[in-house]
């Protein structure tokens, strides 16, 4: 890809007036950033969808001026060493790319791919406890020891962020950091050394520019990053509010599964990890096996109530008709979300949830948070 594409798409990401869905639908309909960038106004006029010249007339001016910020950003970023990633790059995450508001563009900086692993983010408030710690130490040393490929992401934050890090660096776990800050600013400046260890295997992530300071708006983008790109979600410690239940909050929206470690009632903060199970927001996990088998990620064990002879559950014969292609279903993705059940059952999610529920007080099937599926 030539120079000048990854400076239009860095400008792209300056224009005001364009969300994020408006940015990519004008990308997917004239092929690239660049192409943009050479429109005149009766070109954008013409585009499907494109009906307000007040818009349009907004956007040719801004042209040259985000040009020329993004050729500054884009020269910083060769001489940094780091690395623009559009949304349409094949090292553009794609667990986070399935999310409808994921950043057009990420900068990163690392030796890692985000596209390989098991993204396990871990979050929490930054007054932690000694327990706290331990938990986060136990829960990367464990899913460490079944994970091969395990991937721990958070955001260099005081409390339960840096010590996730810390473990990883400790247990081997590659581990990525989102900042809510341009490269420039390592925020905080205490975890600068942290950040540094964690290139060698790992990476640090920002949607920010290379100057952009740590404001609060950044912090919810931030947020939002490390909720889209994991596979799980866990929260070990959280008071009532913060930064930590935005993200849990977010990572529901995004049919992530999420996990919390509970604490005693009087606990201030574990106030928000028992108010996210109270509100069956997320699940109760109280170590790594748990979330191990919730999330199917088991290593070579299957659940006892599978464990037989052939390939379906002794109680397979006594359901109906409709129920043994629902659990044929389950059986054979291991876990499976409900929007993809329906299709390949090739039943209504209206249909379906009667019978699921009935499998699972029959002790069948469980639901997972997001709507997900397993046997019992």
């Amino acid at each position: 890809m030539n120079e000048y594409e990854k400076v239009c798409q860095i400008a792209l990401t300056l224009l005001k007036g364009v969300g994020y869905t408006n940015a990519k639908n004008l990308v997917n309909c004239l092929g690239s950033a660049s192409n943009l960038f050479s429109c005149t106004k009766q070109d954008l006029l013409s585009l499907p969808g494109v009906q307000s010249k007040s818009l349009v007339y907004s956007l040719i001016d801004q042209f040259s001026t985000v040009l020329k910020t993004a050729e500054k950003e884009y020269q910083l970023c060769q001489q940094q060493g780091i690395t623009p990633i559009f949304y349409t790059d094949s090292a553009y995450p794609t667990q986070l790319n399935e999310c409808t508001d994921a950043p057009l563009l990420l900068f990163q900086k690392g030796n890692i791919s985000l596209n390989q692993g098991t993204f396990v983010s871990i979050v929490g408030t930054r007054q932690a406890t000694n327990y706290g710690k331990e938990q986060c130490f136990k829960l990367v040393n464990d899913l460490a020891k079944q994970i091969p490929n395990l991937v721990i992401v958070s955001g260099l934050a005081y409390g339960i962020d840096i010590a996730a890090h810390k473990a990883a660096l400790q247990c081997n776990v590659p581990t990525i950091g989102v900042m809510a800050s341009g490269f420039n600013r390592i925020y905080p400046t205490a975890h600068r050394q942290i950040a540094y260890d964690m290139l060698k295997d790992g990476g640090i992530l920002t949607e920010q520019l290379y100057y952009d300071e740590p404001l609060k708006p950044y912090f919810i983008k931030r947020n939002r990053i490390i909720a889209g790109l994991c596979e799980a979600l866990v929260v070990v410690e959280s008071a009532a509010k913060g930064g930590a239940l935005v993200t849990a909050s977010i990572a529901g929206t995004y049919n992530k599964d999420v996990f919390v470690f509970p604490g005693r009632c009087n606990d201030s903060v574990s106030a928000g990890c028992n108010a996210l199970i109270k509100h069956n927001k997320a699940s109760l996990i109280e170590n790594a096996s748990d979330l191990l088998y919730m999330m199917g990620w088991e290593k070579g064990k299957i659940p006892k109530s599978l464990a037989i002879e052939s390939t379906l559950p002794p109680f397979f014969n006594q359901l109906s008709t409709e129920e043994q292609r629902i659990v044929s279903c389950i059986f054979n993705e291991k876990m499976i979300h409900i929007d993809d059940l329906s299709n390949k059952v090739n039943m209504g999610v209206s249909d379906l949830l009667p019978l699921l529920l009935m499998l699972e007080f029959q002790n069948v099937v469980i639901c997972l948070p997001g709507n997900r599926y397993k046997l019992k």
